[in-house]
Formats: structure tokens, C-alpha cells, sequence
């Protein structure tokens, strides 16, 4: 099932309605005593106001929800590229919600991990989100510079260990197979449900680079792929682009107050998934000719952190102190890791000249 809510602001009282209005989607799931995770988007150190991660009060919201009924809560994420997360607790204002309410906050990979397998690859996964009874997913609705859409689906993505992410995103390098792998992740983990923070989302160049934009809903669902569809019908985002979708069908009619926004500003097109499209012979060709690539703008304040996140050792810093980073065009895969931590949003994704003549 999935339902929408309107919700025009984060004033708690608002919220808060808003929430019981979809917590029909999580009680049957629940039960006294349930060992409940609550995985919020806390991809770096960004205030509620960037838009960037699940805002503060959403999580307020449904955590007292779950005390009410009685559940054991615990919160957590793993950001795959953030040296002390107590910079992301404290920014993003999770810890000081989980202090007022008593329940820990952690990082994902205390409790260890466990591996399962993926087409042939060994993937690690935190115990913590295995060993729940649920998980309530709260994902910031964003767009995404490799999956268009960051949802449901994708805030899954954050059970695997920080520095295993690094690895994934090398050995899933196109749209294609980073979306069955997200697919196969969100397989492997107990009941997942969703509740996604769409009162005030990301548009443009994101998951971290893009513009926040008003949008005014929650939307719910014990379906990750389902509830994803309906997000992109809603924000006007096409379906056939979003790799974790790819081969999901078409899901019964949402429910609530659904809502169609004014069409979303999209992420620069990445032109890697056309790659996957090709015969191998025909790849080999114009393969080269084909690519999805960061620029660094003057913004670029040499802070070093695009170097330490990207999975392809493509970058470096160079040139005299500070230095600045350069690309190893070669060797970059277009993952957009590191637009994604850039703390000023000096990384501006573009593709290659024959992409943009092209019009793709």
C-alpha cells in the first residue's frame, strides 16, 4: 500500500498530523516490544534547511509514535564518506531529537556485519538493520545525478558499511548495475517501511548539490519500488529512468491526498545508462566518446573531501598549497560521489561533448 499526506511545513503540530495520517501503513508491522530501526538520510553534515537529509522533526514524529506503541528505537545511518559523524548528528539535528526522546543513535556498522550474496559478489551488510524486526525508512526525497531519483529504494543503500560503499560503487559502475545491486540489498532485509520527507525536497544537481524545493506532502508505503513509482508519477520524473525501478511493474493506485507537483527540475542527464543499452561491440567504439564527469567550479574552497570519496581513485589534490583537485578523466565512473559531499557544491556533473550535441 501507499499513501500520501499533505504537510505545507516542518511546524511539529503539522507534522505530526500529517504522520498519523499515514501510520495505517506501519501498524501492521508493529507489535509491543518490536526491535524497530529508524534510517533516516544523514548523508553529511547539512542543516535541516539544505534539504539535504530527513528533516529533524519527521523523525521526532514517527520515533514517538513507535515509543507509544511500545517498540524498542533505535536510530542510525552509515554516511559512506564523513570522518566524525558527530558533525552529522549534530548538524543535521538528529541527536538532539533522540536525546529530548532517550533512544540511541548510532552508527550502523556498531553491532558488526554480515555478507550475503549478489549476483556472484560477497556484499556486507550491518547487523543492525538485519537483525530488526522493521525498519522504518525515512528518506529525504531528492534527485540523484546516477539514479535520478533518491527514495525509498535508494536510502537502503545506507546498510551497507561506509568504506564497503566506496568498493560497491567501483564494481557497480553504470546505472544499471548499481540499480540491481540497491535491488538486491533492499531483498536481503527484514520488513522495510517507508514514511518520505516531501515537504520540502531536492531538485536539480543532487542528492547534495541541488536546490531545495517545496513540494508539501508525506508519502508512505510498505513497498520500497512501489511507493517510488508513485513518487515519480507525482514529481513527473520518468519511471524508465530510475534504475532501481527497472523491471518493477506498475503498483496498485496510491491512496490519501496523492499529489501531482509542478514537474521537477531534473539532474544533468547521465548518459551512462545508454551504455547499458548497447551491444558490448558497439560500446567498445564509442564507449570513450561517452561519459558523465565532474567539473570543479571556483566555489571549490580545496577542502579535500571529493578526493577521499571517490571510489575510482580519480582524483587527487595538486599545485601549490592549498591544493586543488584534479581529475584522472580515464579512471572516473560518473558514480557523482564526489558532488555528493562537496560541502559548497562546487562539483557540477556534465557530460561529454558528443552526449550534449546529441541531446541526450
Amino acid at each position: 500500500m501507499t499513501t500520501f499526506a499533505k504537510c505545507a511545513s516542518y511546524e511539529r503540530a503539522e507534522i505530526e498530523a500529517a504522520i498519523a495520517k499515514v501510520w495505517d501503513v506501519v501498524e501492521p508491522f508493529l507489535e509491543p516490544g518490536a526491535r524497530v530501526l529508524v534510517k533516516p538520510n544523514l548523508l553529511r553534515e547539512s542543516t535541516p534547511d539544505e534539504a539535504v537529509t530527513t528533516h529533524p522533526e519527521v523523525v521526532r514524529a514517527c520515533v514517538k509514535k513507535l515509543l507509544e506503541a511500545g517498540a524498542q528505537v533505535t536510530v542510525g545511518d552509515s554516511p559512506a564518506f564523513v570522518a566524525k559523524l558527530a558533525t552529522v548528528w549534530q548538524a543535521t539535528g538528529i541527536q538532539k531529537i533522540c536525546e529530548e526522546l532517550n533512544v540511541p543513535l548510532i552508527a550502523l556498522e556498531q553491532k558488526g556485519c554480515s555478507t550475503f550474496w549478489h549476483e556472484g559478489e560477497k556484499i556486507s551488510l550491518c547487523n543492525t538493520a538485519l537483525e530488526a524486526d522493521l525498519i522504518l525508512n525515512l528518506p529525504k526525497i531528492k534527485t540523484h545525478g546516477l539514479t535520478l531519483l533518491t527514495a525509498a529504494a535508494k536510502n537502503l543503500y545506507g546498510v551497507v558499511p561506509g568504506h564497503v560503499k566506496t568498493r560497491l560503487h567501483k564494481s557497480h559502475p553504470s546505472a544499471k548495475k548499481f540499480g540491481a545491486l540497491v535491488r538486491g540489498i533492499c531483498a536481503a532485509l527484514p520488513q522495510v517501511v517507508t514514511i518520505a520527507d516531501g515537504v520540502v525536497g531536492m531538485e536539480g544537481d543532487g542528492p547534495s548539490g541541488g536546490t531545495p524545493v517545496q513540494l508539501g506532502f508525506l508519502a508512505a508505503g510498505d513497498d520500497v519500488f512501489a511507493l517510488d513509482w508513485h513518487l515519480c508519477k507525482a514529481l513527473g520524473l520518468p519511471v524508465s529512468r530510475v534504475p532501481t525501478l527497472d523491471g518493477v511493474p506498475e503498483p496498485e493506485a496510491a491512496q490519501g491526498d496523492v499529489v501531482e507537483v509542478a514537474p521537477i527540475k531534473p539532474p544533468a542527464a547521465s548518459p551512462l545508462s545508454l551504455l547499458d543499452k548497447l551491444p558490448k561491440w558497439l560500446v567498445k567504439i564509442v564507449g570513450r566518446f561517452i561519459w558523465f564527469r565532474p567539473k570543479f567550479l571556483k566555489a571549490c574552497v580545496r577542502c579535500g573531501k571529493c578526493v577521499k570519496a571517490c571510489p575510482a581513485e580519480a582524483l587527487k589534490l595538486e599545485g601549490e598549497r592549498p591544493r586543488e583537485p584534479r581529475l584522472d578523466a580515464p579512471r572516473c565512473i560518473g558514480c557523482c560521489c564526489c558532488a555528493e559531499v562537496c560541502p559548497v557544491k562546487a562539483v557540477e556533473m556534465r557530460s561529454s561533448p558528443l552526449v550534449r550535441l546529441a541531446g541526450m
